[in-house]
């Protein structure tokens, strides 16, 4: 028995390989496909092979949570959140910043950027010397990129000055909704990130069962507006007191669907250097992903000081499931 495949589905992605994106609608209808479905795997397939030739190669990325603390933003998936977080203030002592910054510089693996990531509310000179350390240890061609909370573009500037290329930073699912922090905050500093000239990473997330196809289709698209220089997927971590953990999660193969739109929606973005699977995910490396994250540090997806001995990846591991995926070094 034949199967008979959605020829509006089949459409999209025969339009795609043409290098042309999906629009804001048919992205929702790519979203809603079931997620084991036949056009599914094949809108996986398609996604995948555009990101090979695009990308060409993998790329191995570190991040270190430099600074946590009960924080007001508040954000209801964040482990630091202060309603219900567990954690101490903590600021990484400069020797073991330089201690983590090596064991990414030196695994023998090739680091193509390393994250310095913080709290909503940080310490901003505590960065800047952070950066002025960091930068004294990675090569000139690891890219050097923060992950902080809001900001202006006169520190968006100086950041720069100092040593830094980009910036994460996120317009996150139902912002406003399951944080304490405006959609306005995050598009103005978005806009600072741009206006700098540094390079603007992104990503759809938290995403959760509950989040429907066409908020995550308006969340991946506005990477797209402002053509971020890196787009990614991440679905969210539960943990113990978050209020959202009752919402459950979505599956590895959920995620895989929501980079394979990415990767779709995206073609016609110039900036586009990489797309990034958020925790590392072998699935997401088959339909469309070419990057992973290795972290140590603070996380707020994690309940343990280190994530290192939790959550987080190491750079051995993110490299041979980028070696799995069929990704060359």
């Amino acid at each position: 028995m034949a199967i008979q495949c959605d020829t509006q589905i089949l459409s999209i992605l025969d339009r795609a390989q043409q290098g042309k994106a999906p629009s804001r609608d048919e992205c929702v209808q790519l979203l809603d496909l079931a997620d084991s479905s036949l056009e599914a795997a094949m809108m996986r397939g398609v996604a995948d092979s555009i990101a090979r030739q695009r990308f060409h190669a993998p790329m191995l990325q570190g991040q270190i949570g430099i600074e946590f603390k009960p924080c007001s933003a508040d954000c209801q998936f964040c482990s630091f959140a202060e309603s219900f977080t567990q954690f101490d203030p903590f600021k990484m002592a400069p020797e073991k910043l330089r201690e983590h910054t090596k064991a990414f510089a030196e695994s023998g693996k090739p680091l193509t950027a390393l994250f310095l990531m913080m709290p909503h509310e940080f310490d901003y000179e505590f960065l800047l010397d952070a950066v002025r350390d960091v930068r004294k240890i990675i090569s000139p061609e690891c890219r050097l990129v923060v992950n902080i909370g809001d900001f202006t573009e006169t520190q968006a500037k100086e950041l720069k000055e100092t040593g830094v290329t980009g910036a994460y930073h996120v317009l996150r699912l139902q912002e406003g909704v399951c944080t304490k922090i405006s959609r306005e905050e995050r598009i103005a500093t978005i806009e600072n990130v741009k206006n700098s000239g540094l390079d603007w990473y992104y990503c759809c997330e938290p995403i959760g069962p509950e989040h429907s196809s066409e908020e995550i289709a308006d969340q991946i698209l506005l990477g797209r507006e402002y053509e971020c220089y890196q787009h990614a997927a991440m679905r969210r971590v539960n943990f113990g007191h978050s209020p959202l953990k009752a919402n459950g999660s979505i599956s590895e193969l959920r995620m895989a669907n929501v980079v394979a739109v990415i990767a779709l929606a995206m073609i016609e973005n110039p900036e586009l250097t990489s797309i990034a699977v958020h925790e590392p995910s072998g699935a997401g490396l088959l339909a469309g992903a070419n990057t992973l994250y290795a972290e140590s540090g603070g996380n707020p997806r994690d309940t343990k000081e280190e994530t290192s001995k939790g959550r987080g990846h190491t750079m051995q591991s993110c490299a041979k499931m980028l070696e799995e995926a069929g990704w060359s070094f």
